[in-house]
Order: C-alpha cells, then sequence, then structure tokens
C-alpha cells in the first residue's frame, strides 16, 4: 500500500498534546487530539477523555463515507465537521505494527471493551509549536469484549469499498486480513495488551481537555509521504 512510510519516530514526553490524523490518499478524513501518556521504544501510548471534540471530514453537504459512492467521496473538497466522543479513549500504537488498539472506558473511569484499528503503521512528526501521528486507516477492524469476545467490524464495507480499487486508499486486501488475524491471536491467547493491562487506567488528573478547535498547522503535510 502506497502512502506513508513504515515509522514511529520517539519524539514525544508525557503531558505532549498529539493530534492523530487519518489519512486517504492525499486527503485528511480524520484528526483527533490526545495527551501523550508514554513514547517508549515498544509504541506510543495516547489517552483523550470523554468529551473530547475531534474532527470528521466530510462532504459540504454534510454527508459522511457511508453515505457517499466512493468515487464522489475522492473526488470531492471536504470540509472539517466537528464531534465529541462519549468515552475516554486509551489508544497504544505498537511500532511496526498494522493495527493500534484502544480501550474504551465511561466516564466514571469502568473500562468497556477493546477495539482494534487495523492501520498502516503510523509516522510522527513536530512542526512548529504542533505534533502529531499519521496512519491509514484501513477499514476492517475488530471489537473485542471484556470478557474477550471478538467480532470483526464493517467487513461489508470494507468488501465493498474493494471493489473501487481506482477511489479506494486499500489496495492489499491480505495484508488487512493478516493484521485482523494477529490481533484474533493475541485476543484468543489472553496476552498483552488482552491481559488486563491498563483496563485500570487513569490520567494525570493535572490533565486538563483539549480545546475544540482545530490548531494552526493541523493540514501541513506528512514527512515522507507520497501525496504530501
Amino acid at each position: 500500500m502506497a502512502g506513508l512510510p513504515d515509522t514511529l519516530t520517539r519524539m514525544f514526553i508525557a503531558g505532549d498534546h498529539v493530534y492523530l490524523r487519518h489519512l486517504q490518499r492525499d486527503r485528511l478524513a480524520a484528526l483527533f487530539p490526545l495527551r501523550v501518556v508514554y513514547d517508549r521504544s515498544d509504541g506510543l501510548l495516547l489517552w483523550a477523555p470523554a468529551g473530547t471534540t475531534g474532527w470528521h471530514f466530510n462532504m459540504p453537504d454534510g454527508r459522511g463515507l457511508a453515505e457517499t459512492p466512493l468515487r464522489e467521496w475522492m473526488a470531492a473538497h471536504r470540509v472539517p465537521v466537528p464531534y465529541s466522543i462519549a468515552h475516554g479513549l486509551l489508544s497504544w500504537h505498537p511500532r511496526g505494527r498494522d493495527y493500534s488498539i484502544r480501550w474504551f472506558f465511561r466516564p466514571d473511569g469502568q473500562f468497556i471493551r477493546w477495539y482494534a484499528n487495523l492501520e498502516q503503521p503510523a509516522v510522527a512528526w513536530r512542526d512548529d509549536g504542533i505534533a502529531g501521528i499519521d496512519t491509514v486507516d484501513w477499514d476492517l477492524d475488530v471489537v473485542i469484549g471484556p470478557d474477550r469476545h471478538w467480532e470483526w467490524k464493517d467487513e461489508d464495507e470494507f468488501a465493498a469499498r474493494l471493489e473501487v480499487p481506482e477511489a479506494y486508499w486499500v489496495d492489499d486486501e491480505e495484508r488487512v486480513r493478516r493484521a485482523g488475524k494477529e490481533v484474533i491471536g493475541l485476543v484468543e491467547s489472553g496476552v498483552f495488551p488482552f491481559d488486563g493491562t491498563w483496563c485500570d487506567f487513569r490520567p494525570d488528573p493535572a490533565w486538563t481537555m483539549m480545546a475544540p478547535s482545530l490548531p494552526p498547522g493541523w493540514d501541513r503535510p506528512t514527512p515522507g509521504w507520497a501525496g504530501a
């Protein structure tokens, strides 16, 4: 799959503001602000509390991807639309893996479930007062309950979009499914990250909510990205 280099360079410290950006070829599809919990050799751990504002990039008439034919979606200029999450989110981005793992929490801190987002390994960047990580979301995901019951998510959408290769940003179905099967193997074995680690996570009480506005530089190019 063309696009981002497979690298997540260590460059953050705990408490840093980081913007997670999802790309679709040369377009931004989503942007979400998080706090750095840690940046270590095994990966990057990020946090956002319930109520955090992120942005989806939708059609000017308000339609999202699910309501728009894929060719039209990729040909259009899209605009940022704010949304708010109802749950706390802990997001772990292991270095060099084709997925990130998310922990969802109720506002009172109770763990709800895991979510495996199948995606291209993230690229980290820092520039003029703004920092972030970029990835390409591959649409197909795995949802895992607290009892480790798992199921695929968005299989129909994934299959339908693969039928439009000239417009789709995923061109290696087997790589995506292989990533999902790797996650499922970890789930069924009950090993990290599905061994209870971080299910009792509590953020630093000094961390305030990030501003509900797009920061300057939100649309800066991704380093090493062919579409930049």
